[in-house]
């Protein structure tokens, strides 16, 4: 009877361990939980609760290899157990293998068609690969579930933000923040959505407390910067933008927006450094290139413009920033053919550029064109009209400004009311 008694404390003693780890995995202490759950194992090592604890408690401390291991172990143990499944399919997920993943939520799905989370980080998966009105859905049929989840409304609100919805982003963030107030995350998704909305001065304030709630989050000052940025206050944009750089020093966005600000206040030579550095971040991006074009056509540098322009396109041959701008340049250098081609390339792909019509108009007004450049002007200044007002004074229609058929695009228009 002692030996069956010292049985039951020894069996009582492994149960109350792998309680102590679930305790420390839920306080966030993934060193004792696993320490304890690997103990646990030695003489339990079939048991699947404590496969699925280990497994979780070794991705946290981020050994991947042994989360994997455990996981498959678990699932050729209990091939049917949708916990699993659905945990092995968030390990997948963060390292990037994201069809395994959708295969693993889909089986927990299966195994339990009430399951909340598996909704919610099916929606992730197709989220993050270009699938966000697919992903919108899997967010919905997680909260019919559960509808006082805060992670399927901040989902769903993030989602809608790439979709370019942000009144529906605003509603969703706003839902999530009443379960979760002092939510840093949710708090920035809100000032996104304001900021899409047009509503910067508010995003700034959201901006602000999310920062105040967890300040060492380098995008938070980045998103926060723009807003600024569109209210016009450049010098607490930079600010901001140089406290996002000092948090992550690899923010590649934070390094051009910071360049686009200085740009705007003229303040030219602080802008190709941080072009080098950014351009050392992502060899392969265009946009280094297309400020530094910029900047040095603005210092005179045109034959430097125009190769920075072109090493843009290399990159990215569709841009019709860059191939208006290689144009712009082509003018100044009275290689006028060669700019026509790039405007042509441009309105090829749309006629919705005005800038690109109203460029065409002043290249072929310096050739002397004077039915071509007027006929391109009409379709600019159909889209914006105050491009009429540009011509009015623009030099590159001085060929033919004393045409009367380009004359008479000002009469009775709003410019020629105006003086």
């Amino acid at each position: 009877m002692e030996e069956e008694f010292e049985y039951l404390d020894e069996e009582h003693e492994l149960e109350s361990s792998l309680q102590l780890a679930q305790t420390a995995l839920d306080q966030g202490r993934d060193q004792m939980a696993l320490e304890l759950v690997e103990e646990y194992l030695e003489s339990n090592s079939l048991n699947i609760e404590a496969l699925n604890l280990c497994a979780v408690a070794a991705s946290n401390l981020g050994d991947d290899l042994k989360s994997l291991a455990l996981y498959e172990k678990a699932l050729r143990l209990d091939p049917r157990n949708g916990g699993i499944h659905h945990n092995y399919g968030v390990l997948l997920q963060q390292r990037g293998e994201q069809k395994k993943a959708m295969e693993h939520f889909k089986r927990a799905l299966e195994l339990q068609p009430d399951f909340p989370e598996a909704y919610i980080n099916m929606g992730n998966v197709l989220d993050e690969t270009g699938r966000s009105e697919e992903a919108l859905d899997m967010y919905d049929q997680a909260l019919r579930r559960m509808p006082e989840v805060s992670d399927a409304y901040y989902n769903k609100g993030f989602a809608l933000n790439r979709l370019g919805r942000f009144a529906e982003a605003l509603e969703n963030f706003k839902k999530a923040l009443e379960n979760s107030p002092r939510d840093a995350a949710v708090l920035n998704g809100i000032g996104y959505a304001l900021s899409g909305l047009g509503r910067n001065a508010e995003a700034v304030d959201y901006y602000g407390r999310a920062i105040t709630l967890q300040p060492d989050t380098a995008s938070f000052f980045f998103n926060r910067g723009l807003s600024l940025f569109r209210l016009g206050r450049a010098e607490d944009a930079l600010k901001d933008l140089e406290h996002a750089i000092n948090l992550d020093d690899e923010f590649f966005e934070a390094y051009i927006e910071k360049a686009n600000v200085l740009l705007e206040i003229n303040r030219l030579g602080e802008i190709l450094p941080l072009l080098r550095k950014a351009e050392r971040l992502e060899p392969d991006n265009p946009e280094p290139f297309f400020y530094r074009g910029i900047v040095l056509e603005r210092q005179g540098d045109l034959s430097g413009a125009l190769s920075a322009l072109e090493e843009s396109l290399r990159r990215d041959p569709d841009s019709i920033y860059s191939l208006n701008n290689k144009g712009n340049l082509l003018i100044d250098l009275g290689r006028l053919d060669e700019a026509l081609a790039c405007f042509d390339a441009i309105l090829a792909r749309t006629s919705r550029y005005p800038l690109a019509h109203y460029n065409q108009a002043c290249a072929l007004a310096r050739k002397g064109k004077v039915r071509e450049a007027v006929r391109a002007l009409i379709k600019a200044s159909a889209q914006d009209e105050s491009f009429l007002d540009d011509a009015r004074t623009d030099s590159d229609f001085d060929p033919i400004r004393k045409n009367p058929s380009f004359a008479r695009l000002f009469k009775g228009s709003k410019s020629d009311k105006s003086r």
